[in-house]
């Protein structure tokens, strides 16, 4: 699915207590496998966690009405009636989608699994915007087309912060990443943005849902 206007994109890091977190997770992942089943315009969700407290859900809607839809659903109504009760803390980051590419394959990940998400934010110089842009949305592309176990590439700017970028990658497994790494592409990635990035922190999470709709794309 090729999106012609600007879909809705967000990350969230949400806080529970050790033991609410299989809590969390069997809520979020009702939530998430319904709404990947009954609302066509819900295209990408995902929550993984890097420690058992701390959670980063990322949701991609086509259109305000899709949210719309999604927001008035019942398994998003049951997920905040238990997500009340047991978030400690919780913080939304609107995102300016730059790319989104998944694979075709449709993907309902739940469970014990061997699938990871890496979440990178990184801080890109003044000046330096359309240069990274072109740099890393090439290296996104690319990575999705040739690389047959990476499984979707996500990037987006903070809203009203252009030049903090916010990326979110999904391998079939680490050593996916690990020869991600070794490729020529990612390698002229590097090179390329070498005088671009200010700062930039990687973080690797363990994923507790992935839903996708599959084949899809976007870049302004």
């Amino acid at each position: 699915m090729k999106l012609k206007q600007t879909p809705i994109l967000r990350l969230y890091k949400l806080e529970t207590n050790k033991e609410d977190h299989a809590k969390f997770v069997k809520a979020g992942q009702h939530n998430m496998l319904t709404s990947q089943e009954n609302e066509p315009g819900t295209l990408f969700m995902q929550t993984g966690h890097d420690e058992e407290t701390t959670n980063f859900v990322v949701e991609c809607y086509q259109d305000e009405a899709s949210y719309d839809t999604h927001a008035n659903s019942k398994q998003f109504k049951d997920f905040t009636d238990v997500a009340k009760d047991i978030l400690t803390s919780r913080v939304k980051v609107e995102l300016f989608p730059e790319f989104i590419s998944t694979k075709a394959e449709k993907l309902a990940v739940t469970g014990s699994n061997d699938y990871v998400i890496y979440l990178t934010e990184i801080g890109v110089s003044l000046g330096k915007g359309d240069e990274f842009a072109h740099a890393v949305m090439k290296e996104m592309k690319t990575a999705v087309e040739e690389e047959k176990d990476i499984l979707a590439m996500i990037a987006g700017t903070v809203a009203d912060q252009p030049n903090e970028w916010l990326a979110i990658e999904v391998y079939r497994n680490n050593e996916a990443y690990k020869q991600h790494l070794e490729t020529k592409n990612f390698k002229e990635y590097l090179n390329n943005t070498k005088y671009c990035v200010e700062s930039k922190s990687l973080r690797k999470l363990q994923p507790d849902v992935i839903v996708d709709q599959g084949a899809i794309f976007y870049q302004p």
